[in-house]
């Protein structure tokens, strides 16, 4: 026959422990910080990168003012997709992709990058149409989130 003595105090000594630190914390206990370094906004930016970054930005909205009189045409979009690659690539030539800020970057990075490989390879305008425009939410995404003074979002 199984003696409950042991799971009784076993139970009791649960009860009599205390409260769960995660649930003390109404208390007036120090939370724990959720954001590391790399998550502080605006996210710190040098030069170079601001440079880079207005260059795409002004490359983006010479295309997307002359949007309405004259909508770009498939080569129109292929060459400008050229055009963002081969800014993006010098953007990223030497920089330290190692850190989380600079992990996020890359993130950022790739996902303009996703898009001018949409303008570039879809079969007809209006994907080529979403290519641009995820380009331009990225741009925007920058400039909400780096300390980049001055930046202007564009208006898609």
């Amino acid at each position: 026959m199984r003696s409950t003595v042991p799971l009784a105090a076993l139970a009791l000594a649960a009860a009599l422990a205390g409260p769960v630190p995660a649930l003390a914390a109404e208390g007036g206990a120090p939370q724990p910080r959720l954001q590391a370094p790399g998550d502080e906004k605006p996210r710190p930016t040098d030069e170079s990168l601001r440079d880079a970054m207005a260059t795409l930005r002004e490359t983006v909205a010479a295309r997307l003012a002359g949007d309405a009189a004259e909508p770009l045409d498939e080569a129109g979009y292929v060459a400008l997709a050229t055009e963002i690659e081969r800014q993006l690539s010098a953007l990223a030539a030497g920089r330290d992709f190692h850190s989380k800020a600079g992990r996020h970057l890359q993130w950022m990075l790739g996902d303009i990058g996703d898009g001018a490989g949409l303008m570039r390879s879809a079969p007809r305008v209006p994907g080529k149409r979403l290519g641009l425009m995820r380009v331009v939410e990225t741009l925007n995404y920058y400039g909400r989130e780096y300390d980049h003074p001055g930046w202007e979002p564009l208006k898609p």
